[in-house]
């Protein structure tokens, strides 16, 4: 987590070169028609591609959604879970929706308007004896490096567990895939679209990790911005239409009221 205080530390000395002058985001997006939102297509089924090699997943709608009500067009900006954060403090994307999970150090450095929550679980093949996270004892599971995943398990497994760390979902998914690890661990709406994809594998759920709240994340300082944020995630949970489509990759209702509270 260093590394987010050092590319905060960098963003804010190029702000400061910049000028004290702090335009306003959510009017120059509206003047230009676009917002530009970070989206994970390797994290399925948050962002994806379908059969047609086009995005998809539930933060993709969320995002077309969002721009949608904002009036302006949605430019999608491809990512990867380590980099989140620097492409948004360096300005190479106006907002993040990327099961982007809320925790202490990256609140440090970016706001969050909580949208979603995310049930982290391990899951594995039917012939991997896990039924709980002291199972995990001697086994490899697979996490993104530095993600909740990581740091979760890295808190709760035994001392023993091989935590097998790589650098995004997809290297991850492959690891599992080709019999690298045991398991992996990951939100419970990945592990549904896997054992969807490869019912040859037998994927099962071993054990619940931790249910975390999701975050649109945007630069710090944005008032006008993360206020709309909050009243467009209130009215969409209000009407029901961000449950929808959680469900619809999902598999079930999400209830957000517990996690629709302002991130400090």
């Amino acid at each position: 987590m260093k590394f987010l205080t050092r590319v905060a530390l960098a963003a804010t000395m190029a702000l400061g070169v910049a000028g004290v002058a702090k335009a306003d985001l959510l009017a120059d997006i509206k003047a230009k028609g676009e917002i530009a939102i970070a989206i994970d297509l390797g994290a399925p089924p948050w962002g994806m591609t379908d059969a047609n090699l086009k995005p998809a997943g539930a933060d993709v709608d969320v995002a077309n959604k969002l721009a949608q009500d904002l009036g302006v067009k949605m430019k999608l900006v491809e990512v990867t879970g380590p980099n989140r954060v620097p492409f948004l403090l360096t300005n190479k994307t106006d907002i993040v929706i990327s099961s982007f999970a809320i925790t202490p150090e990256r609140a440090k450095v970016v706001d969050f308007v909580p949208y979603s929550v995310n049930r982290l679980i391990v899951f594995g093949p039917k012939g991997v004896e896990i039924k709980s996270l002291e199972d995990l004892s001697g086994k490899r599971v697979g996490v993104v490096r530095g993600n909740l995943q990581d740091t979760e398990l890295t808190k709760k497994a035994p001392a023993d567990t091989k935590l097998v760390r790589f650098d995004d979902d997809a290297t991850t998914i492959t690891a599992l895939m080709s019999g690298q690890v045991d398991a992996m661990c990951a939100p419970y709406g990945m592990f549904l679209t896997l054992a969807e994809r490869y019912p040859a594998k037998e994927l099962e759920p071993k054990a619940e990790v931790v249910q975390q709240p999701l975050g649109i994340g945007l630069r710090k300082n944005e008032p006008e911005l993360k206020a709309w944020l909050q009243d467009w995630v209130k009215q969409g949970a209000a009407d029901g239409s961000l449950s929808t489509i959680f469900e619809k990759y999902m598999g079930a209702k999400l209830d957000l009221a517990p996690f629709l509270v302002e991130a400090q």
